[in-house]
C-alpha cells in the first residue's frame, strides 16, 4: 500500500511539474499572439452590448498624486502600468488616441485589446476590453480613470475597473475587491515614481 501511495504521489508531482511549464507557456504564447495581431475597433452596437452586461466585479480606488493633472495624464495614457515588474504597459498602433482607437495592454501572461470610449485630456480616460488573450477568464471589462486637480496643485486619480468573466458570470465577484483594492492602491501610488 505504501508503494502505491509513493507511485501515486510521484505521478501527481510529475503531472504538476508538467502543468507548471505548459500552462505559463501557453498563456505567454496567447498573450504574444494578441499583442502582435491587428485588432480592429468594434462598432457602437458591440460596445453597447458590452456595456449592457452587468459586471460581476467592480472596484474603485482613489489616490492622491503630488503633480497636476497635465503631468499625470501623459504617463497614465501612454505608459500605464509600465512601472510594475512584468508589465510592459499599454501601446497604441500610432499617434491617434481618440475614442474608437484600439490600444494593447501587455502583461507577461495576459494581453488585451482595449478600445478608447472616452477621452478628455487631463481629466478622463475610459477604455473597454474588446478582446483578451484569456477570453474564458475575462469576457469583458471597462476601465475608467478620472483626474481631479486638488487645492494643493496635485491630482486625485480615481481608477474604476468593472468586469465580467466568461465562465461563472452568475457569481457576484465584487466581494473580492476588498482583497484586491490594497494592491490596486499600491499600483496607483507607484505612478508617482514616473512623474
Amino acid at each position: 500500500m505504501t508503494q502505491v501511495l509513493i507511485v501515486l504521489a510521484a505521478v501527481l508531482v510529475a503531472v504538476g511539474a508538467m502543468l507548471a511549464v505548459i500552462i505559463p507557456t501557453a498563456l505567454l504564447r496567447r498573450a504574444r499572439r494578441l499583442i502582435e495581431s491587428d485588432v480592429p475597433p468594434v462598432d457602437e452596437r458591440t460596445l453597447a452590448e458590452f456595456a449592457a452586461q452587468r459586471p460581476t466585479f467592480t472596484m474603485t480606488v482613489t489616490n492622491h498624486l503630488a503633480a497636476p493633472p497635465d503631468k499625470v495624464w501623459p504617463v497614465l495614457e501612454n505608459n500605464a502600468f509600465s512601472w510594475i515588474p512584468m508589465i510592459n504597459g499599454v501601446s497604441y498602433a500610432d499617434t491617434d488616441r481618440a475614442p474608437g482607437t484600439v490600444r494593447k495592454l501587455d502583461l507577461l501572461f495576459f494581453a488585451a485589446a482595449e478600445q478608447v470610449t472616452h477621452r478628455s485630456p487631463g481629466s478622463r480616460l475610459s477604455v473597454t476590453g474588446i478582446h483578451t488573450s484569456i477570453p474564458v477568464a475575462v469576457k469583458s471589462y471597462t476601465v475608467d480613470y478620472q483626474l481631479r486637480e486638488t487645492d494643493d496643485g496635485g491630482t486625485d486619480l480615481e481608477w474604476t475597473i468593472a468586469g465580467r468573466p466568461a465562465l461563472f458570470a452568475f457569481l457576484p465577484l465584487s466581494w473580492t475587491a476588498v482583497f484586491i483594492r490594497p494592491f490596486a492602491r499600491i499600483i496607483m501610488a507607484q505612478l508617482q515614481s514616473r512623474l
